[in-house]
């Protein structure tokens, strides 16, 4: 009961795109129903009352769950060689024996979509679109010559089998249509799969190319994004924000004292600590090296206020590593955003305030420069 669960939870995912069907299970369902359409067929050629068909249907069954097993070695090739091989030859042996009347060509006609589905999603073909080209070109010409071939049996059929013909008839067009809708489906699933994987690497890609990979933070690539729009939004409609750039007091000696890998642990705190005193609609981003620069949706107070509590929460956090204490301070800059300025203008005053900062005490947060002191 446990397996079925499983089995049916199997196909759920796959028809959702959550699951790949493997090469090797998709091999393996088209020979089993190969063969359990063979074994179908020796049926219906004993009631013509032809052994040698009925005969040569029971050996493609048993050849066709023979060729299951390869699909553990990912013999893909071969088994596909085999497919082409016996379909063909099925249509010839069915053409001969009793004529077009019966429409086992239409088995042609299965075949060449099906060998352009298998070849182009199975990963072991090199060459797939010329091995799709010669077999369409065998194909066709089997379809050919069967659409001509006349027969004088297909009369006595008519005569002595006339209930069975019908069934016949409508078991090869029923049988064609459903295994070209399975194949429809098959390949609506590889396109789900591929674009469920596609857009996954897309955001993959996406997250390397905006993250820092050390502190998850946004990088500076991100931050330029959102200032830009910041700056679009406060000249149309003077939405005010601010900017808080924070650097590391003394990480050079951090790194000497105690190893870069001390120094990777001071980064993620403090990357965490910021992180975890972010309002709804501020931004944070690891603007290069030991520096941090928070984007405030507020006035210079507001930001100031901020870079304070973060200032506070980092003071009261201590980084352990290898049984050495390591305490860790910050020095912020603070600056509000002008619709006359240039991003790198506004940026360059939040750095001019935090380097007054850096060389006035450290261990602060500074939103004005006294007018003595110049830049």
């Amino acid at each position: 009961m446990d397996q079925i669960k499983i089995y049916l939870n199997y196909i759920k995912e796959i028809i959702n795109g959550e699951e790949y069907l493997s090469d090797r299970d998709k091999f393996t369902l088209i020979l089993h129903l190969c063969a359990f359409s063979h074994l179908i067929f020796a049926g219906i050629f004993l009631g013509f009352g032809n052994i040698l068909m009925m005969l040569y249907n029971l050996l493609s069954f048993l050849v066709y769950e023979s060729l299951v097993t390869l699909t553990k070695n990912k013999q893909f090739k071969l088994i596909t060689l085999a497919i082409t091989a016996e379909v063909n030859i099925f249509v010839l042996l069915s053409t001969l024996a009793y004529g077009k009347g019966l429409y086992f060509n239409l088995f042609c006609f299965l075949l060449i979509p099906a060998v352009f589905y298998i070849s182009n999603s199975a990963k072991s073909f090199k060459h797939p679109f010329f091995a799709s080209i010669v077999v369409t070109i065998i194909t066709m010409a089997n379809y050919i010559f069967s659409a001509f071939y006349e027969n004088n049996n297909y009369q006595t059929l008519v005569e002595r089998y006339h209930v069975l013909l019908i069934v016949t008839i409508v078991l090869n067009i029923s049988v064609t249509a459903i295994l070209l809708g399975l194949f429809c489906f098959m390949f609506t699933i590889e396109m789900r799969n591929s674009t469920a994987t596609l857009e996954n690497r897309t955001r993959q890609l996406k997250q390397l190319s905006s993250i820092d990979p050390l502190t998850k933070l946004a990088n500076r690539r991100s931050m330029m994004e959102k200032l830009n729009i910041s700056m679009h939004l406060l000249r149309k409609d003077k939405k005010v924000f601010s900017l808080i750039l924070g650097d590391i007091d003394d990480f050079k000696k951090v790194n000497d004292t105690y190893g870069h890998d001390c120094g990777d642990k001071v980064l993620v705190m403090v990357a965490d600590t910021i992180s975890s005193q972010m309002r709804e609609g501020d931004f944070v981003c690891r603007w290069g090296g030991e520096e941090i620069l928070i984007l405030v949706n507020g006035n210079i107070d507001a930001a100031k206020s901020l870079g304070e509590r973060i200032l506070n929460k980092i003071c009261a956090t201590e980084v352990n590593h290898e049984g050495n204490t390591v305490k860790v301070t910050m020095t912020f800059g603070v600056a509000q955003a002008n619709e006359s300025f240039r991003i790198e203008d506004f940026i360059q005053q939040a750095d001019n305030r935090l380097y007054y900062g850096k060389t006035h005490g450290k261990c602060q947060v500074v939103a004005e420069i006294p007018n003595s002191v110049n830049y």
